[in-house]
């Protein structure tokens, strides 16, 4: 009887010594060119299957267009603006409707009666996007390194993950969430000028004009014209040089920025407050130069040192 209760004893101990994995479901990114390198993943709405991008700028739930929302069976649609831009410069005549999704599965998770809005984008290969309020509400792990979307079963299991993450010699950096504009944003340098950069799952990098002429970033040529959802049309300049971004004085690799007015873009005017204006964007080109991991369960940054 000793004998059974030693071993188990010792079975307890090993439990207890032995680490513990996140519990964590993964859905591979699928890298596209629209509009720059932008990550996608597999998705179910009610039931069939598509790619939508994973866009932590957008400032809803989730999307996808007309057809396709008439195409799976999203009732009840309400216009709510004129929105979306069915070609480069041209508003849709459809607008901005807002529903109910009845089912979304991502990484075999599923959710019911999800909030979705309708509307168009000029790229007949984009099928919807998962916003900021998708990846804050799922904890969502974008991981760069691997190339892959996780959503940890609770916060306990994002945590895990950051252990494991700073264990491998990532450089773990906080994210500020602004909830005023519902987005995220780190603090960086650039040649000893402070600014606030727009943490983005998506696209290029960028800087804001004035910023980058403050920053002593001189601009290059215009390499190409961006078309915002308001149908506006702004030139993107490509930075004359490489430059390099410290994060809470951590340098980060080499990156090549455009410089483009980003207010003109969503077709907004720049906040009057200097404290509330957005610096830049590091997006998709500098998350695969830095190996990024960001866990928006615990609202933070991960780069290779």
């Amino acid at each position: 009887m000793k004998f059974f209760t030693v071993l188990i004893a010792i079975g307890t101990m090993l439990a207890v010594a032995m680490p513990v994995s996140a519990q964590i479901a993964y859905t591979p990114i699928h890298f596209k060119q629209t509009s720059g390198t932008r990550p996608f993943v597999d998705v179910k709405m009610n039931g069939r299957s598509f790619q939508l991008m994973v866009h932590s700028s957008a400032e809803f739930y989730m999307m996808t267009d007309h057809a396709i929302a008439e195409s799976i069976g999203v009732a009840n649609l309400k216009k709510t603006q004129d929105y979306g831009i069915d070609s480069p410069g041209h508003v849709s005549a459809l607008g901005k409707s807002v529903s109910v999704l009845k089912t979304l599965e991502v990484a075999g998770r599923e959710q019911g009666d999800v909030p979705i809005e309708v509307f168009e984008t000029p790229h007949p290969e984009m099928e919807g996007m998962l916003g900021i309020r998708w990846l804050r509400s799922q904890l969502v792990i974008v991981d760069y390194d691997s190339y892959r979307v996780g959503i940890p079963q609770t916060i306990h299991d994002s945590e895990k993950e950051d252990e494991r993450l700073i264990g491998l010699g990532f450089q773990k950096l906080k994210m500020t969430w602004d909830a005023r504009t519902e987005r995220y944003f780190v603090t960086g340098t650039i040649n000893g000028v402070a600014g606030r950069f727009l943490v983005s799952t998506v696209s290029h990098d960028f800087l804001d004009p004035a910023f980058a002429k403050h920053a002593g970033v001189e601009p290059g040529p215009v390499i190409d014209q961006d078309h915002g959802p308001t149908g506006t049309t702004v030139d993107a300049l490509l930075a004359k040089r490489q430059i390099t971004l410290a994060i809470d004085g951590k340098q980060t690799a080499v990156c090549q920025p455009r410089i483009m007015d980003m207010y003109a873009y969503a077709g907004v005017k720049a906040p009057s407050n200097p404290a509330e204006r957005i610096d830049g964007t590091i997006g998709t080109d500098f998350m695969l130069a830095n190996q990024a991991v960001i866990d928006f369960g615990t609202e933070s940054l991960f780069i290779r040192k």
